[in-house]
């Protein structure tokens, strides 16, 4: 069994071309010189997707007369990492029997249980690649890609540079891609072609994606866990980028969103000695949260809290009035976010981020072992337990939190549940679940009840920044009619909230043996 290490931009053809050509790159001596093959893959899975569902990618390519058979692990370590199984194989079809690794081959046979493979999609790629030696004791191959995904009649274009580290430390493969890729319009990318593949199969291209499964080893350490927590995160918030920055899609920037805030609910759950290394990208994730966090407050004010007051009210100039300056500062929002997903400074968010998954900073921090050497599984219960607790004591008073309370427990349970979501696969699946299921029902009724303050909030800021009179009074009265709505809707809001926490408190911890 072998692992994978790269990592992979993409951008627009001129891009990557000048890249191919740039001084940076011709100053590396050079241990193989630059070679060109026409590549062509098929991917297969069965009816339903089972591989996919499991964390597996087999591909069968021809690399110009012979064809090499590749199992994948979907998630590693890190996010330049992971697992590979290569095996040659006579035609381009898939054999069970090749691969290599028993535990692998057994694992795919049993998801298998007598379906079939077929074809789900293929690749045709043109690959110039070429051989560099960074540094002494280090070697990386670069490879430019171009061509296509066909999935069916739907082609999705092909235009990526990939770094792998070939020998020698991670630390070389991260400062040698720093060398390359600084200054240019090129962007750090988390999703493989497999991946844009199966996206198009369930006929979902560009569009966005939730937070998958946290798959951990049931033998992971805290460190271990930590490096796949972050990496897992950033898949889900680049998993985004296309369906917010090529779509424009409201749902996408949400799900950014939410990669993010799980992205620091994980550092402060996990805390020292991880969230001192990871100091300088909190900053910026800090920064990236709220260019999000603006965009979506005026997307949720339009569809989630005005739309239901308006169908209500039926038509009426006022509200109309209001309705619109929304969708003014909306427009001006999404104007700040996607200049902010193409400047270099969220590149190099994304980047550095990424590269601290491969190097672990954090591991000089913990050299003495300490927590960050911790069983995943005791490490998570001794912190949410505490994360519990905190919810529980705010909770007593369920019946009675005013609006600033009802708001602290609901952050706190998206921590819980966040941090829940993250140790998940190391607990027993029918209690994790329904515990998941009635923490999740409590958070969408607070959600509910949030919506009046965030009315509140947001249309209280366009309010003040009217100057003239007449318009001032009407934007008002739509303000008081929208908050008055929401506010109206507290007192069911507030008797399915106590039935809820109720059904939540009974059940059962799943991280408590």
């Amino acid at each position: 069994m072998g692992h994978e290490t790269e990592l992979k931009f993409v951008g627009p053809e001129d891009a990557v071309m000048r890249l191919r050509g740039s001084p940076a790159l011709a100053a590396y001596s050079k241990v193989q010189h630059a070679r060109t093959r026409t590549l062509k893959a098929i991917y297969f899975d069965t009816d339903d997707l089972a591989l996919r569902k499991a964390g597996y990618v087999l591909r069968v390519r021809d690399e110009g007369g012979r064809c090499v058979q590749t199992v994948k692990t979907v998630n590693g370590v890190s996010v330049a990492t992971r697992t590979e199984i290569k095996s040659f194989v006579r035609k381009q079809r898939p054999s069970i029997s090749a691969i290599e690794d028993d535990t692998v081959r057994a694992a795919v046979a049993k998801l298998l249980r007598g379906a079939k493979l077929k074809p789900v999609f293929g690749t045709e790629t043109q690959r110039m690649t070429m051989r560099i030696a960074p540094d002494t004791g280090s070697e990386i191959e670069v490879a430019f890609d171009s061509g296509a995904i066909n999935c069916g009649e739907t082609k999705l274009p092909i235009n990526e540079v990939e770094l792998e580290l070939l020998r020698g430390p991670p630390a070389s493969l991260v400062a040698c891609a720093r060398t390359l890729i600084t200054g240019s319009d090129l962007v750090l990318s988390l999703q493989s072609k497999s991946e844009r593949g199966y996206v198009q199969v369930r006929q979902a291209t560009s569009l966005p994606v939730a937070a998958e499964r946290v798959h951990l080893p049931p033998r992971a350490n805290a460190d271990e866990a930590f490096g796949s927590i972050v990496a897992h995160c950033l898949r889900h918030l680049m998993g985004n980028w296309a369906a917010v920055v090529d779509v424009r899609d409201a749902e996408g920037v949400h799900q950014m969103r939410v990669a993010l805030r799980r992205l620091r609910s994980a550092l402060s759950l996990f805390a020292a000695p991880f969230r001192p290394a990871m100091a300088p990208m909190e900053d910026e994730v800090r920064w990236l949260g709220s260019v999000l966090g603006r965009a979506r407050d005026l997307d949720v004010l339009l569809e989630e809290v005005f739309k239901p007051v308006a169908e209500a009210h039926g038509s009426d100039a006022r509200l109309r009035a209001l309705a619109d300056l929304v969708r003014e500062r909306r427009v001006t929002a999404w104007d700040e976010l996607l200049a902010a997903l193409g400047s270099e400074r969220f590149r190099k968010l994304v980047f550095e981020t990424s590269a601290a998954t491969l190097l672990r900073p954090w591991a000089q921090a913990a050299a003495g072992g300490g927590e960050a050497l911790l069983p995943a599984d005791k490490f998570a219960r001794e912190r949410l337990a505490a994360r519990y607790a905190r919810v529980r004591k705010i909770g007593k008073r369920i019946g009675v939190l005013d609006e600033t309370e009802r708001h602290a427990l609901r952050i706190k349970l998206k921590k819980l549940r966040y941090a829940v979501d993250f140790f998940a696969s190391l607990w027993p699946k029918r209690r994790t679940e329904a515990f998941r299921e009635r923490l999740g029902a409590l958070q969408d009724v607070l959600g509910e009840m949030n919506d009046a303050a965030v009315a509140r909030a947001l249309v209280g800021d366009i309010l003040a920044a009217r100057t003239n009179a007449a318009e001032a009074q009407a934007i008002a009265y739509a303000a008081g009619v929208v908050v008055g709505w929401h506010v109206g809707h507290l007192r069911d809001r507030a008797e399915k909230l106590e039935k809820r926490w109720q059904a939540f408190v009974a059940a059962d911890p799943p991280w408590v043996r």
